[in-house]
């Protein structure tokens, strides 16, 4: 387990989060992360995200229908860059957070060598690989 530092393009926001990227990335062919071209890890414990600086900067996208789920995405209000995810999901294990790989502040050759996992969301099909990546 490793911290990794975190920030927004501004230097607004700035997070801590304990994970290892060598455990896996996933990226998802979902409406919305395909529009955001989302990318996350997802840390071993919650309580392992520490917002560090800029929490008056943070805002949240707004949810786009009301599909009953408990998932929140941060992103700083003043740069845009997309941040992190936190919710609270019974089929996800319960309570998570996702940093967004993009805002982790590490080499890129970590980025490189991490591997990813492509999730099938457009078809609810979450835990079972995308048929095609190339787009995402």
């Amino acid at each position: 387990m490793m911290t990794y530092d975190g920030s927004c393009f501004c230097g607004a926001v700035r997070f801590q989060a304990d994970g290892d990227l060598a455990d896996g990335t996933m990226r998802c062919n979902c409406r919305f992360c395909r529009k955001m071209r989302y990318w996350e890890m997802r840390l071993p414990d919650p309580d392992g995200f520490r917002l560090m600086s800029g929490a008056e900067h943070v805002a949240q996208t707004p949810r786009a229908q009301d599909d009953g789920m408990n998932m929140h995405h941060n992103f700083c209000a003043h740069c845009g860059t997309r941040l992190w995810t936190e919710g609270d999901i019974p089929e996800m294990g319960g309570r998570f957070v996702m940093v967004c790989i993009n805002a982790l502040d590490v080499p890129e050759a970590d980025l490189v060598t991490a591997p990813i996992f492509y999730a099938d969301g457009a078809h609810d099909n979450w835990q079972n690989p995308a048929r095609e990546t190339r787009h995402l």
